[in-house]
């Protein structure tokens, strides 16, 4: 480890550009900005540290939380420094000393909103949910899971960080590169707009006998843009069948809409400590945004995107 003793913010940057080549932007931005915040907390330029934050996570978390930074910021500069000591190929032992405390950290983070969401008193709101699904983006290693566990993260993400849209909006989808909206419309699309460097689905599903038009989801959470691009970048395996959602083990294939039905209720149950399903999302949010906008009726463009043909019950005026 003495070799990288010296080493200033850029050369780190320059390395992990290296060695994760095919890491989002908006990751390789995070990285380098947790560098500088290292800077900050210790008071000193990186390369006068020899290391000191990758030695003993305990104290790193000591250092933090003389700060005015949120956990959530430690936990992102804890899997800054797990990179690290991969990188430069540290003992395999302080390795698995970093991990194992980010994973007991956020754990007890974790069990903490657990509780509070139990609390018989509390009613759940859609922003408490979609708040604690943040926080476990933020906290969590991201690309230390387990397919099952990651894609069931992603999904449900699905339909808390943007509009909740019917759960068979997402199947029938295949992933499209490019500009440009695809010319077929017998599939649902996500567009990766590398140009651009953006994401939108699309969706052309018909419901029963009332085919909607082609609708256009842009995909403006950041939070959900990182999922999607470690998806594509470190789980996705490219069979040349494009589906978006779909099977690492056999049989191989897209997600069926029970498969993706299922999937919230395992990722919502191992998240916020009680399974909610995609229904209960949707109801949800409709009554978020109805807090905020009580001229909801006139927005029918919000309604047609979730995928009703009339105006729920619980809404209506009386």
């Amino acid at each position: 480890m003495n070799f990288f003793y010296k080493y200033t913010v850029e050369d780190f940057d320059n390395l992990h550009n290296q060695v994760y080549q095919n890491q989002s932007e908006s990751s390789k931005r995070t990285f380098k900005s947790t560098l500088k915040r290292i800077e900050k907390v210790y008071g000193k330029p990186l390369n006068e540290l020899e290391l000191e934050f990758c030695k003993d996570p305990v104290r790193l978390h000591i250092c933090f939380q003389g700060t005015n930074y949120k956990e959530n910021t430690f936990f992102q500069t804890i899997s800054c420094c797990i990179k690290i000591l991969k990188m430069i190929d540290a003992p395999l032992g302080l390795i698995n000393k970093y991990i194992k405390y980010h994973k007991t950290q956020a754990d007890k983070v974790q069990t903490e909103k657990i509780k509070t969401f139990q609390n018989t008193d509390l009613k759940v709101e859609f922003t408490d949910l979609k708040q604690t699904l943040i926080d476990y983006i933020e906290t969590e290693n991201l690309y230390e899971l387990n397919y099952k566990d990651f894609i069931s993260l992603l999904i449900l993400s699905l339909f808390i960080l943007i509009i909740p849209s019917r759960s068979s909006n997402y199947m029938n989808m295949k992933i499209y590169t490019g500009s440009n909206l695809p010319d077929d419309d017998s599939h649902n699309y996500l567009i990766n707009d590398k140009k651009k460097k953006e994401y939108s689905f699309v969706f052309n599903n018909s419901r029963k006998n009332t085919v909607l038009p082609k609708r256009i989801l842009p995909i403006t959470n950041n939070k959900l843009a990182k999922l999607i691009d470690i998806y594509l970048n470190d789980y996705y395996k490219d069979n040349k069948t494009r589906w978006f959602l779909k099977r690492n083990i056999s049989p191989f294939g897209e997600y069926k809409n029970i498969e993706i039905q299922r999937a919230v209720i395992y990722s919502s149950e191992n998240i916020f400590g009680f399974s909610v399903n995609i229904n209960d999302i949707r109801k949800l949010y409709l009554k978020h945004i109805y807090k905020l906008d009580v001229n909801l009726l006139d927005h029918f463009e919000l309604i047609y995107i979730l995928g009703y043909k009339s105006l729920p019950a619980m809404l209506k005026k009386n």
